[in-house]
């Protein structure tokens, strides 16, 4: 069996084992509910994380007679989900590491089937095929990343922040005229003496 056959016929186990490591790149509970609650209301990191690698899976590795896969199509799949792992405390190569992690989990799979008979050649467009979207993911990251540090100049360029910190414009003036007349002291206006 050709390596794009086995790709191909053992789809949903190589999916699932993907999706279940990058979930696993979730600290602590957060891995469980991701993984547990399939409802993409109720869990949308969890149903996004599992559509869009899926979809990616078959992108990547369809069968036709294409000599790779269609990586604008590819692109536009994974933006929703760049997007929510730009916003997430992933360093930059935690956050594009699901890609490494498919090729650990095909050559596991490979590695327990005996009818394999993957050629170099096989391997080296499996790999030149998840290099090329190792490079369209830090993209995406870089771009979300960029347009959230944008985002958020820009905040503080037009003071929004202290809309957000306070409630209103004229709270933070409140607040310091709180505070200056906490500081006057009381002024008598009749002393004992005049009396």
């Amino acid at each position: 069996m050709r390596l794009a056959q086995f790709l191909e016929e053992n789809r949903g186990d190589i999916q699932d084992r993907w999706v279940n490591r990058v979930l696993d790149s979730y600290a602590g509970d957060a891995a469980t509910i991701f993984k547990r609650e399939d409802d993409r209301f109720a869990n949308p990191v969890g149903y996004t994380t599992r559509h869009t690698l899926t979809t990616v899976y078959t992108l990547l590795f369809d069968q036709s007679d294409r000599p790779g896969p269609d990586l604008e199509q590819v692109r536009a799949e994974l933006e929703t989900f760049i997007k929510i792992r730009a916003v997430q405390t992933f360093t930059p190569a935690s956050a594009v590491a699901f890609i490494y992690d498919l090729k650990t989990v095909v050559r596991e799979a490979a590695a327990r089937e005996r009818a394999l008979e993957a050629t170099p050649q096989d391997w080296e467009r499996f790999h030149d095929n998840l290099d090329a979207l190792a490079l369209v993911v830090f993209d995406l990251y870089m771009a979300s990343r960029e347009r959230l540090f944008k985002a958020q100049l820009n905040e503080i360029k037009t003071m929004n922040h202290m809309l957000t910190q306070h409630g209103c414009s004229a709270a933070g003036l409140a607040d310091k005229t709180t505070q200056l007349m906490a500081d006057v002291k009381p002024l008598h206006t009749h002393s004992n003496e005049a009396r």
